[in-house]
């Protein structure tokens, strides 16, 4: 079908929203207002049955009534029947597709919105005839909880002029959807206000249910599906029907049986039948839909989502950090602290506290080379270094530290190694008292012979104390 990309010289065909029997519906924009608008298109195969200009005159008669929407323009274009109409939100048959099945709570504040409109359309003189999920609709933005019933296309004004019901007729055609039409459709009545709550009963068992007892019947034509449903209806009691639902829905089932073709419903009996069974189930009727809970929902756990990370990050900040990572952070504030406190010098001083000559070993002591650094105390192996009191030049060394400095010397001597050479200075110079001036080893030794300190070296033995008593 092809259509014109433009409408009135003013509404921009952008995409195909749906297609049913009869037309297209198109999204346009009003260039004008710029807003978005729903386009109806008449299909050409069905240009005879005229559904368009039947929906206008229904439409005009009900213009400025709740729930019902507005019409914009309509005329003829490229040989189509056209009208513009206000652009509305998803249908209900969306949302089954979606949940599968309705909530008693979510399918009885529908049936109240639905009644509400149903009434008054009726209060118009109209009766829609063709009442079914993918004909009642939210509506959008502010009104996205909102209902609004639509497609008027075989609808009917049932008063003439002076407000008088149109006469009866029992010889009339189906007319309606299958699934959701009153029995007086199958009986080939003309229908009236009570069928249309009647098909409300049938959409809402549906959306409570999942699916109604004629569906899904296999191997047959449309022509003998009709009557077979029909059957199904008029045989199957209302409370049967209504098995696992609120009693009160059947009870409005058995109401409708008892109206004639002129009887104008009781909908407030209706409305009070819906109500009853919201307070006997403990609902509270707050205009929340299913879909709208889980939209909070989703909302709710993101969230919490958000407010657990952040508590997390909040704990992981405030406990102390575990194995590794506590390892590193005190390797990482040790470093920083020895740099602060380099004045102590735990590990690598500054350079200006290092020895002179620190390309070169100050001295071998036996086979141990000492570090070019000190630290607060250096541990030193034992001193292959002899004191010689003899040569020490000075009266005034204690004869028991003298002793006791020679057999220290001794035993040194004895657990060194082969051609290791041992070195003599004056107790009172000693290394521990010159090393923590930083003066490197040889400077040492010089500055004990300008004080009159002799310093020779000895030869040790190639054999050990032990080796030279298994020879003896």
């Amino acid at each position: 079908m092809q259509t014109a990309s433009i409408f009135n010289g003013i509404y921009v065909v952008q995409k195909k929203i749906s297609s049913g029997s009869f037309g297209v519906v198109l999204l346009g924009h009003d260039k004008e207002k710029n807003v978005d608008v729903a386009i109806k298109i008449e299909k050409e195969e069905n240009e005879d049955v005229r559904s368009l200009e039947r929906e206008v005159q229904v439409l005009e008669r009900l213009q400025g009534t709740d729930g019902i929407p507005k019409l914009l323009w309509h005329g003829q274009q490229d040989e189509y029947n056209v009208i513009i109409l206000q652009l509305l939100g998803k249908d209900l048959s969306y949302y089954m597709k979606t949940k599968k099945k309705f909530s008693i709570k979510t399918t009885i504040q529908l049936g109240i919105q639905i009644v509400h409109v149903l009434e008054r359309i009726h209060n118009k003189g109209v009766v829609h005839r063709d009442l079914k999920p993918e004909n009642i609709l939210f509506g959008i933005e502010d009104e996205s909880s909102k209902i609004y019933v639509v497609d008027f296309g075989i609808s009917k004004i049932f008063r003439d002029a002076q407000g008088n019901i149109l006469p009866f007729r029992d010889n009339a055609s189906f007319i309606g959807t299958t699934r959701y039409a009153s029995i007086a459709a199958h009986k080939g009545y003309e229908l009236s206000r009570k069928d249309d709550i009647e098909s409300l009963i049938y959409v809402l068992l549906y959306f409570m249910k999942g699916q109604l007892p004629w569906q899904n019947m296999q191997n047959v034509s449309d022509e003998e599906r009709t009557v077979k449903v029909g059957e199904m209806k008029m045989n199957i009691d209302p409370r049967e029907l209504c098995k696992d639902v609120p009693i009160e829905f059947a009870k409005i089932l058995e109401y409708l049986k008892q109206l004639q073709y002129n009887s104008e419903p009781n909908y407030c009996f209706v409305y009070h039948q819906f109500e009853k069974a919201a307070e006997n189930q403990g609902i509270q009727l707050d205009n929340i839909y299913d879909w709208d809970q889980q939209q909070q929902m989703k909302i709710s756990q993101n969230n919490e989502n958000v407010d657990n990370f952040q508590r997390s990050t909040t704990q992981q900040q405030l406990q102390p950090p575990q194995s590794t990572e506590m390892k590193k952070s005190v390797e990482k504030q040790g470093s920083n602290l020895i740099r602060q406190l380099s004045n102590n010098q735990f590990l690598i001083p500054p350079s200006q506290l290092k020895r002179q000559d620190s390309q070169q070993p100050s001295v071998v002591s036996g086979s141990v080379m000492l570090s070019t650094y000190n630290s607060i105390r250096p541990k030193y192996q034992p001193s292959q270094i002899a004191f010689d009191i003899k040569v020490c030049g000075d009266d005034s060394c204690p004869q028991d530290i003298a002793q006791n400095m020679k057999q220290t010397a001794e035993t040194g001597n004895q657990n060194g190694r082969q051609n290791s050479c041992a070195e003599t200075v004056g107790w009172k110079d000693s290394v521990f008292e010159e090393n923590f001036e930083e003066i490197p080893l040889s400077k040492k030794y010089s500055m004990l012979k300008q004080k009159g300190v002799a310093i020779q070296k000895k030869r040790k033995t190639s054999q050990s104390p032990n080796q030279q008593r298994k020879k003896n």
